[in-house]
């Protein structure tokens, strides 16, 4: 059971999501990222305490390979290559008041680390299911940070989401 109160939060406006809207490729960490980013703008005053993160494979990989979270902290600006769009996670719509920004494609300034693994595929078949890992309190984005979806050697094909509250930092 979490210890976090996300259904109060929604209540709030304070919850939002975002995710592929086409298959991704999902990378080993490098500065010039793809699959699902996640910043937090340096200077925004909140903190992003992320609720969950799912992948689901689209395309058989070349090898086994694993899905976690990376995350990085710089205070020069991420480059929002290719935007995506920020909903609200109330059903109210896209998002007009959310700082997060999420990207399918960015450049960093700073390579992130890779910092929780929570699944992989075991060989060259599409997995059929998806991986969920809900964090509980446990990844939060200061300002300046990001997060993304990570691999270690082989690249993930599929669809990417996450799911995170934003509070005064």
């Amino acid at each position: 059971m979490s210890n976090l109160d996300t259904a109060s939060y929604n209540r709030q406006g304070k919850v939002f999501h975002a995710a592929n809207v086409a298959a991704a490729s999902v990378l080993a960490v490098s500065t010039t990222m793809t699959g699902l980013i996640l910043s937090n703008p340096y200077g925004s005053g909140k903190k992003f305490i992320l609720v969950d993160a799912m992948f689901v494979w689209t395309t058989a990989g070349a090898a086994a390979h694993q899905i976690g979270h990376a995350m990085g902290y710089s205070q020069t600006a991420v480059t929002h290559t290719t935007p995506a769009i920020v909903y609200n996670a109330d059903g109210s719509g896209v998002s007009s008041s959310a700082v997060g920004l999420v990207d399918v494609s960015s450049t960093l300034p700073v390579v992130a680390t890779a910092r929780r693994w929570f699944g992989g595929s075991l060989g060259t078949a599409v997995s059929p299911y998806q991986i969920v890992d809900y964090p509980e309190g446990a990844i939060v984005l200061v300002p300046g940070s990001y997060w993304h979806l990570t691999t270690v050697t082989t690249t993930a094909v599929g669809m990417g989401s996450v799911t995170w509250i934003e509070v005064p930092a």
